[in-house]
């Protein structure tokens, strides 16, 4: 089976993960989100501007699948195939609530061959990871 590998960033925190080539950009989403451990409670998008997701020109978001307001170069997450958009070293900004702005810094490191499975696998983390409803309280 051929699969994708990510590594993904956040500060000091990383995580590396390998997905199979078919599957979506949906399922990285929520590989991204599981591994930092987030709740996947709000809408998230994949953009090829990594400073400045606003003048992407190439964009997958959940807006897009969902129906809501959306660009026109706007493609959808759910439909989309990991092999159709990532090659060994492409970069992608995955941007995760609109509102707070969680910024993921994504690559595609590589190819490969394995057996067959089912879920995404969660190969390695580095670092302690952001906390997603911190308490500013304290």
């Amino acid at each position: 089976m051929k699969t994708r590998l990510f590594k993904v960033d956040y500060g000091d925190w990383s995580a590396e993960l390998q997905l199979p080539a078919i599957e979506s950009l949906e399922e990285l989403a929520n590989a991204i989100i599981k591994a930092v451990g987030f709740k996947m409670d709000h809408c998230y998008g994949f953009y090829n501007n990594l400073k400045h997701y606003f003048d992407s020109t190439e964009e997958y978001t959940l807006f897009s699948d969902i129906g809501e307001d959306c660009r026109e170069s706007d493609t959808g997450v759910q439909g989309t195939c990991l092999a159709g958009v990532f090659e060994p070293e492409k970069k992608m900004l995955f941007l995760f609530d609109y509102g707070d702005d969680w910024m993921f810094p994504l690559v595609g490191t590589g190819e490969a061959e394995t057996k067959p499975f089912k879920r995404p696998k969660l190969l390695s983390t580095k670092g302690v990871p952001p906390e997603q409803y911190p308490d500013f309280a304290e």
